[in-house]
């Protein structure tokens, strides 16, 4: 079966799509990246660091999602604001926290809202983005919205962290007709046996990596049956020096960043860049 083309420009619609469609199956989610963890272990000793360094304040965790950060943080018994824009993502983090010690309930606020326009204005020490999420906004206006959103959440000399996922230069000579990372499994709450595969395609004019991720039954005999899903997702790619400028021009000193979660130096073959700044000038125009 011929995978379908990706034959026009991604348009701003893909762009939008590409920060929806892949958190719109909430369970799903979750199975994808269940061994996802040294991103949550790293933003767990953040915190701790921050929490040792300043008076106690809230963390405010961004795109937050089902909980996959929160949820730790909750356990190590810090207070929490979680915000995330997707009903689905919301309510299920909404049950994982219902199941922790009332101490640890007392401690979560749940929000639904948009990373460029907060809809409150919290004090926090800490303002986290995990997990590639400030990549879902691809304008410049809308990434430098974000963080002066975040830095007004912040107290003077509060932090942000976040990461970004680095396009891999052999991942623009990729044929956009080939399908990738072929993997059969069943849904996790559905049961369905699926063949799970995608493709990508690259918009220099905007930066953008636009992925599609194929979701294809098949029955007991490996056959394709039924009407294949296909699930948007999107990426701006972002340079360090770009990061920096963004972080300067919007308030924020840069005071640490790296090539991996374990504290690598960030380099040329640096998969993941992470980054922690300092608010520095909290009377920056928006």
């Amino acid at each position: 079966m011929r995978p379908p083309s990706f034959s026009q420009r991604p348009s701003r619609t893909d762009e939008d799509a590409g920060a929806r469609e892949h958190f719109e199956d909430a369970a799903l989610y979750d199975f994808e990246y269940r061994r996802r963890r040294a991103d949550v272990t790293f933003y767990r000793r953040l915190a701790a660091d921050r929490a040792a360094w300043g008076p106690p304040a809230p963390i405010l965790d961004l795109a937050c999602g089902t909980g996959r950060v929160t949820i730790p943080l909750l356990r190590d018994g810090h207070t929490v604001v979680g915000l995330d824009r997707s009903g689905p993502m919301l309510a299920r983090a909404a049950a994982r926290i219902a199941r922790l010690p009332r101490a640890r309930r007392q401690r979560a606020l749940l929000v639904r809202g948009d990373l460029r326009a907060l809809p409150f204005a919290p004090r926090c020490g800490l303002a986290i983005a995990a997990f590639h999420s400030v990549q879902h906004l691809v304008g410049r206006g809308d990434l430098l919205r974000f963080l002066r959103a975040a830095r007004s959440s912040l107290v003077p000399g509060g932090w942000i962290a976040f990461d970004v996922l680095a396009l891999a230069p052999s991942w623009k000579s990729r044929d956009p007709q080939r399908r990738w990372a072929r993997t059969v499994f069943r849904h996790p709450v559905t049961g369905a046996r699926l063949v799970y595969t995608t493709n990508h395609v690259y918009d220099p004019r905007r930066r953008a990596l636009h992925f599609k991720i194929y979701y294809q039954p098949i029955d007991q005999d490996g056959r394709a049956y039924g009407p294949e899903r296909v699930v948007r997702l999107c990426h701006r790619q972002l340079a360090p020096d770009e990061v920096e400028s963004l972080l300067d021009r919007t308030g924020f000193r840069l005071i640490a960043k790296f090539g991996d979660f374990a504290g690598s130096p960030l380099d040329g073959d640096s998969d993941e860049h992470v980054y922690v700044a300092r608010v520095e000038k909290p009377g920056v125009s928006s």
